[in-house]
């Protein structure tokens, strides 16, 4: 476990339990987001059962310390990745098979400050996902 993930828990109260740490490792380890259910049999297949309604729980104050990123795909479930470690990207998805990419680049930067420069807001982040068709679907 990185010790800057244990240092934002400590910083936000919170203290690195060991339902947070096996939630923390399945998402440091996993390359791609996912879902709270998902997450949820994860950590059941690894011996360290967890109710859904705690997965829950614990993301969400992951999400509120920064910790962790919501993503919002196509088929209205949010998916939760690690933020630690990781640039700023995003993703497409697959319309058939549900397959999601990680796109390592973001075109929005010049766009974010044209925003700011017209609306004087201090842009945080934004959320950009694409949506297509992948090879084997097509």
């Amino acid at each position: 476990m990185p010790d800057t993930i244990i240092e934002r828990l400590r910083a936000g109260g919170k203290k690195l339990t060991k339902a947070r740490k096996a939630l923390l490792e399945i998402l440091v380890q996993s390359a791609l987001p996912m879902t709270a259910a998902e997450l949820h049999v994860r950590l059941r297949n690894a011996k360290k059962p967890m109710d859904l309604v705690t997965v829950y729980r614990n993301l969400a104050m992951l999400h509120q310390l920064g910790l962790v990123t919501a993503v919002g795909l196509h088929d209205g479930q949010i998916r939760y990745e690690v933020r630690h470690g990781r640039a700023h990207h995003h993703h497409i998805q697959c319309r058939g098979c549900g397959k999601i990419v990680d796109l390592m680049l973001c075109p929005m930067k010049k766009l974010t400050s044209l925003i700011e420069a017209q609306t004087k807001f201090a842009v945080e982040s934004h959320t950009l996902e694409f949506f297509g068709w992948c090879p084997q679907c097509r």
